[in-house]
């Protein structure tokens, strides 16, 4: 693959990657002004989009077989734009609607493209940015404005996205030999709780500080702070991903920020606000090793994996988020749910250290290639 081509691939995934995380980061930051203005109730309102998330997963292999990788991600990409721009039309009907036909298409592509990154820091770093930018453009757009044009300004870079792969897509060459893949059961679970965590943050840390006594202005520049974070991590973590021979401590490792920032939530929130969005923003490094491990240690039917690891995974994170929001509202505090949140750190890691500690045959990994826009290769993977 000549380097030029290999650019190319690089840019379209980092773009691709971009459009998976401002659709739920917004609504984080938005929360306030939107349950007031849709009178919904916040908690259903982050579990939605991983639920979402999760049964899109299921149906991503299906789609594949049926319309070829090129056209699902298309199809992917027009139902982002279309659902993105129409969620702030209406109300709080076409809120939840738009929210989650937005997700049902994030489904698609976060099932895919760890599949076409191949393991590329330009997918992981991709997802931390549209996280970041998620964070900080939202609440200005909503102080100019309203909460709907920082929503829906999404619908743009969404459009973005299509426009480019329509030019450049990505396709899966033949596969090649790699290192054995984690069993699929413990990695969905790990998938899963990391998962839970790094929404809960997305969703409720400028409600935690808010209520703490920070400054709403403070607390949205936390979560940004937070988001941006992530950065560093999704860049370096698929590195130590594939060169880290004690796997477990990785896991370790990577748990211990989150560890930090939520006994710093729990026991003074307002203490030190900005360190502890930089402790959790830290800790989404974990989510950049689960998405690489997928890309570099699944088997012939990576895509299959792909699907039930993020489809289950994402069910699990949408309970768990749920339930946290349950705890608030039937406490009327955060303790509760933030000693919640440690188990399921516990579990974490608990979960990683049985995935790396076992091992199953040689996998493959399919290696990414720009195909002619008029082509198209119906078959995945092979």
């Amino acid at each position: 693959m000549s380097r030029a081509t290999t650019t190319v691939s690089t840019v379209v995934i980092f773009v691709l990657a971009l459009n998976l995380r401002p659709a739920v980061t917004s609504l984080g930051v938005a929360l306030p002004d939107i349950s007031v203005a849709g009178n919904l109730v916040g908690a259903v309102l982050v579990a939605l989009p991983l639920w979402a998330i999760g049964l899109g997963g299921w149906a991503t292999p299906w789609l594949c077989e049926r319309l070829g990788t090129h056209r699902t991600v298309t199809v992917a990409l027009a139902g982002l734009v279309l659902s993105l721009a129409g969620r702030v039309l209406g109300g709080s009907t076409q809120l939840l609607t738009g929210t989650t036909l937005a997700c049902l298409s994030i489904a698609v592509l976060g099932t895919m493209l760890p599949l076409l990154a191949k393991g590329s820091a330009a997918f992981t770093l991709g997802l931390g940015l549209g996280s970041t930018a998620g964070a900080l453009v939202t609440p200005a757009a909503v102080l100019s404005s309203s909460w709907r044009v920082g929503l829906g300004v999404w619908a743009i870079a969404a459009l973005l996205a299509l426009q480019l792969w329509q030019r450049n897509p990505v396709e899966f060459a033949a596969p090649q030999a790699a290192s054995g893949a984690m069993p699929a059961s413990a990695l969905t679970i790990h998938f899963g709780l990391i998962s839970t965590v790094t929404f809960l943050v997305m969703g409720w840390l400028p409600g935690i500080l808010r209520d703490a006594g920070v400054p709403p202005a403070t607390a949205g520049a936390c979560l940004a702070v937070s988001m941006a974070m992530g950065l560093p991590m999704m860049w370096l973590v698929p590195g130590w991903t594939r060169r880290w021979r004690n796997q477990t401590l990785l896991v370790v490792v990577l748990a211990v920020p989150n560890v930090i920032g939520v006994v710093g939530l729990l026991v003074a929130p307002a203490a030190a606000p900005w360190l502890w969005a930089v402790a959790t923003g830290t800790g989404m490094g974990s989510l950049a090793f689960v998405l690489t491990t997928i890309s570099l240690r699944s088997k012939d039917s990576s895509l299959s994996l792909s699907a039930m690891v993020q489809g289950v995974g994402y069910l699990i994170a949408g309970f768990g988020v749920l339930a946290c929001g349950w705890l608030h509202t039937y406490t009327g505090a955060w303790q509760t749910p933030l000693l919640l949140v440690l188990a399921i750190l516990l579990g974490q890691v608990g979960s990683g250290h049985a995935a790396v500690s076992r091992r199953t045959p040689a996998s493959t990994v399919p290696r990414p290639l720009v195909v002619p826009r008029q082509g198209d290769i119906p078959e995945v993977g092979v």
